[in-house]
């Protein structure tokens, strides 16, 4: 009994985790660890109007053998000013039937963010200001916590949320950390850009170069000149 107990877990949580990747969320992202498939490891985005806005929150998930009869454990791993990082958070009255999913609960977690704290497990309370601070040190990196294989999953996992997270809303056109942190953004973005094109040139232009139709016309001193237009410190 014990044992297909498990096996219906294990084939539940994984059908779950399948339709999340061929569904997926911008709101979100989960991604599990190979060598434990009930540890899951999952990034949120702050809410819109919200001073946690622009924000990309990780955390973990422990999902019991027991599940769905007995919900997922949740706790956060950014520092975000809501919850307590590495502490389990109390959401239990959420999860009225078994019916609710990891999904359901990592919206409802998106919901709570700016609520105020009513005593619940895991509850810290920041004002605005600290909060959306936060919200902008939360975009410049994954957390580092714990093995290769889950720092791994939390990087691939940050990447996907800051393609799908805009940043930090200024706070009126007055906010000097806000109007940096979206120019380190717009930067990092065109160097990405740039560094692209830049490839796609070079490629191209050997390929032109190599399979020329009259080879001949193609001088050493043609292709070095040609060749330093392309290059980044020319």
């Amino acid at each position: 009994m014990e044992t297909f107990r498990r096996e219906m877990t294990s084939n539940y949580i994984q059908m779950e985790l399948m339709e999340m990747q061929s569904n997926p969320s911008d709101d979100f992202k989960c991604l599990a660890l190979e060598s434990n498939p009930r540890d899951w490891q999952f990034a949120i985005r702050g809410p819109n109007g919200t001073e946690f806005a622009g924000g990309i929150y990780h955390g973990q998930i422990t999902i019991p053998e027991e599940y769905p009869e007995k919900p997922p454990v949740l706790s956060l791993l950014t520092e975000n000013g809501r919850f307590k990082t590495r502490t389990n958070i109390d959401y239990s009255y959420f999860f009225k039937k078994p019916a609710k999913r990891v999904r359901d609960a990592l919206l409802r977690l998106i919901e709570l963010l700016p609520t105020y704290p009513d005593g619940k497990l895991g509850s810290v309370k920041y004002d605005k200001e600290e909060r959306r601070v936060l919200a902008i040190k939360s975009r410049l990196a994954a957390p580092i916590y714990g093995t290769d294989e889950r720092q791994k999953l939390m990087n691939e996992i940050h990447e996907y949320m800051l393609s799908k997270t805009p940043p930090v809303p200024s706070n009126g056109g007055g906010d000097i950390r806000v109007s940096f942190q979206n120019d380190q953004d717009r930067r990092k973005q065109g160097m990405v850009t740039k560094k692209r094109k830049r490839k796609q040139d070079i490629n191209l232009f050997y390929k032109n170069t190599i399979h020329a139709d009259n080879c001949e016309r193609v001088g050493f001193f043609d292709f070095e000149k040609r060749l330093r237009s392309l290059w980044p410190w020319s």
